[in-house]
Order: C-alpha cells, then structure tokens, then sequence
C-alpha cells in the first residue's frame, strides 16, 4: 500500500490542522503548522498502526510533512510492501 500525498493530508488533517491551509503545507515544518510534539506521536502511531513502520523519532518539529513521507516510502520500500 502506497503512503500518498492524501494520506499525509488526511493524517495532517486528523491532528488539527486548520483545513484551509494551503498547498504548501507539506514544506513547512511541523512547527510552522503549529502541530506540537502530542500531534507528531499521534501521526507517528497511525503510521505504525496503518503501515507498520516506525517515523515518531524522525517527526521532529524541525521535519516537514514531505520528508514524513519520503521516510515511510522509503521503509515501505525496504520491506518490499
């Protein structure tokens, strides 16, 4: 299963961010998105419930949603799923 740009949005969305934020969304850091440390765990561990792989010590509040996703594509892609 593919880790796509919607699912990032939709996980983004399911923490808090305000829906009406734009494009660049995905560049900023979580930080600039105001999505604070419980907010990261939360993503972290629907990553891992949903993809089964581990991102909660890289979703620093210096990472962006972007690099989020290119870390669990790349996992997904070393576990051959």
């Amino acid at each position: 299963m593919p880790f796509t740009e919607e699912n990032v949005r939709e996980l983004l969305l399911s923490v808090g961010l305000d829906p009406a934020t734009g494009d660049d969304a995905l560049e900023l850091s979580f930080d600039e998105l105001d999505l604070d440390s419980l907010a990261r765990v939360e993503i972290a561990t629907r990553i891992q419930d949903r993809f089964g792989v581990d991102v909660e010590e890289q979703l620093t509040a210096e990472a962006t949603p972007s690099l989020m996703r290119k870390l669990v594509t790349e996992r997904l892609a070393a576990t051959g799923v």
